[in-house]
Protein backbone atom coordinates (compact mmCIF):
# COMPACT_ATOMS: atom_id res chain seq x y z
CA UNK A 1 0.00 0.00 0.00
CA UNK A 2 1.48 3.44 -0.81
CA UNK A 3 1.63 6.29 1.99
CA UNK A 4 -1.02 7.84 -0.17
CA UNK A 5 -3.26 5.12 -0.16
CA UNK A 6 -2.54 4.94 3.72
CA UNK A 7 -4.24 8.35 4.06
CA UNK A 8 -7.02 7.62 2.12
CA UNK A 9 -7.52 4.43 3.95
CA UNK A 10 -7.25 6.49 7.68
CA UNK A 11 -8.94 8.77 7.26
CA UNK A 12 -12.27 7.09 5.21
CA UNK A 13 -11.86 9.64 2.16
CA UNK A 14 -13.73 6.70 0.11
CA UNK A 15 -16.34 6.89 2.32
CA UNK A 16 -16.51 11.06 2.01
CA UNK A 17 -16.84 10.91 -1.63
CA UNK A 18 -19.87 8.45 -1.89
CA UNK A 19 -21.79 11.14 0.20
CA UNK A 20 -22.55 12.78 -2.75
CA UNK A 21 -26.40 13.97 -3.05
CA UNK A 22 -27.96 12.21 -5.87
CA UNK A 23 -28.22 14.60 -8.95
CA UNK A 24 -25.82 16.81 -7.11
CA UNK A 25 -23.50 19.61 -9.17
CA UNK A 26 -20.13 20.28 -8.30
CA UNK A 27 -19.26 23.47 -7.45
CA UNK A 28 -15.37 23.29 -7.28
CA UNK A 29 -16.12 22.71 -3.41
CA UNK A 30 -18.23 19.65 -3.50
CA UNK A 31 -21.16 18.64 -4.74
CA UNK A 32 -25.19 20.99 -4.23
CA UNK A 33 -28.27 19.96 -4.53
CA UNK A 34 -29.14 21.57 -8.14
CA UNK A 35 -32.36 22.46 -7.55
CA UNK A 36 -30.93 24.30 -4.54
CA UNK A 37 -28.34 26.72 -3.98
CA UNK A 38 -26.34 26.85 -0.24
CA UNK A 39 -25.94 29.45 2.09
CA UNK A 40 -23.20 29.72 4.91
CA UNK A 41 -25.28 30.44 8.61
CA UNK A 42 -23.62 31.57 11.63
CA UNK A 43 -26.33 31.33 15.00
CA UNK A 44 -24.72 33.02 18.37
CA UNK A 45 -25.87 32.49 21.71
CA UNK A 46 -27.49 35.03 23.57
CA UNK A 47 -24.50 34.77 26.23
CA UNK A 48 -22.24 35.50 23.22
CA UNK A 49 -24.01 38.43 21.79
CA UNK A 50 -24.28 40.21 25.23
CA UNK A 51 -20.33 39.53 26.07
CA UNK A 52 -19.39 41.25 22.04
CA UNK A 53 -21.97 44.06 23.46
CA UNK A 54 -20.41 44.67 26.98
CA UNK A 55 -16.47 44.16 24.98
CA UNK A 56 -18.15 46.95 23.18
CA UNK A 57 -18.60 49.35 26.11
CA UNK A 58 -15.58 48.71 27.56
CA UNK A 59 -13.44 50.26 24.97
CA UNK A 60 -15.45 53.40 25.07
CA UNK A 61 -14.01 53.47 29.07
CA UNK A 62 -10.45 55.05 29.67
CA UNK A 63 -7.59 53.49 31.13
CA UNK A 64 -7.24 56.46 33.39
CA UNK A 65 -9.78 58.52 35.24
CA UNK A 66 -8.26 61.60 34.91
CA UNK A 67 -11.15 63.46 37.67
CA UNK A 68 -9.60 60.83 40.80
CA UNK A 69 -6.04 61.19 39.39
CA UNK A 70 -6.56 65.06 39.96
CA UNK A 71 -8.60 64.74 43.09
CA UNK A 72 -5.90 62.36 44.57
CA UNK A 73 -3.52 64.75 43.48
CA UNK A 74 -5.44 68.12 44.71
CA UNK A 75 -5.22 66.32 48.37
CA UNK A 76 -1.67 65.17 48.01
CA UNK A 77 -0.42 69.17 47.15
CA UNK A 78 -2.64 70.43 50.17
CA UNK A 79 -1.81 68.05 52.21
CA UNK A 80 -5.15 66.70 53.56
CA UNK A 81 -4.41 63.42 52.00
CA UNK A 82 -4.95 60.33 54.60
CA UNK A 83 -4.88 56.91 53.46
CA UNK A 84 -5.92 54.42 55.45
CA UNK A 85 -3.05 52.59 56.82
CA UNK A 86 -4.42 49.24 57.01
CA UNK A 87 -4.89 48.82 53.68
CA UNK A 88 -1.01 50.60 53.11
CA UNK A 89 0.19 48.12 55.87
CA UNK A 90 -1.77 45.43 54.18
CA UNK A 91 -0.58 46.39 50.52
CA UNK A 92 3.43 45.68 51.68
CA UNK A 93 2.97 42.75 53.19
CA UNK A 94 1.24 41.58 50.34
CA UNK A 95 4.39 43.02 48.24
CA UNK A 96 7.01 41.25 50.42
CA UNK A 97 7.84 44.69 51.79
CA UNK A 98 6.60 44.49 55.36
CA UNK A 99 7.38 41.40 57.77
CA UNK A 100 4.03 40.15 59.49
CA UNK A 101 3.52 41.70 62.85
Amino acid sequence: MTGLNKISGQYNVSALNKKRTSGGVYNGFGYNSAASESSDEASFSSFAVGLAKINAELKNVPDVREDVVKKFKDQIDSGTYNPPLDKVAHALMVAGMLDNI
